[in-house]
Formats: C-alpha cells, structure tokens, sequence
C-alpha cells in the first residue's frame, strides 16, 4: 500500500510541475515535502504551521543590545514567537 501511495505521490508531481515555472517548483517540492513527512508523523504539523506562516510573538519584550546590530524589531518578534516550539523552549 505504502508503494502505491508513493508512486501516485510521484507521479502527480511530476505532473504538476510540469504546468510551474521554475521558480515555483522549488516551492511545491517543499509543500509536498512537508506534507508527506507528517502524514508520516517525521514531523509535528504545528512546527510546520509556525514555519510557513512566520508566526511572531505580540509581546516579545526588550530586544538585548548584542542583537540590536543584526535584528530588527520584527525578526526579534519572530525569533520570540519559537519559544512556543516545544524544541526551543
């Protein structure tokens, strides 16, 4: 069953990829990427989510001095937002 599925998955991509530009291939490679690996439970949906959404934390707090030369106000919000990832906290 597990090698029907595969070659169906296969086979669909290669067909819709063929309608994408190039720049957009490397896009719906990644989706179905991911998708495939939490139906295999390799990865947890949420951290998918937080991925491709770029949640950002609404209060993330004072940003320390060290990180004011290379971050922004917004990736400092979206650095905080990873604490809800199990992983980073």
């Amino acid at each position: 069953m597990e090698r029907l599925i595969d070659s169906i998955t296969y086979t669909s991509f290669c067909y819709t990829r063929r309608g994408l530009f190039e720049r957009h291939k490397i896009i719906v490679t990644a989706m179905l990427t991911l998708r495939v690996m939490i139906r295999q439970n390799k990865l947890n949906d949420n951290e998918v989510n937080h991925l491709i959404l770029g949640k950002m934390d609404p209060n993330p707090g004072t940003m320390p001095e060290i990180t004011r030369g290379y971050l922004n106000e917004h990736n400092w919000a979206c650095c905080k937002a990873l604490e809800q990832i199990q992983y980073f906290h």
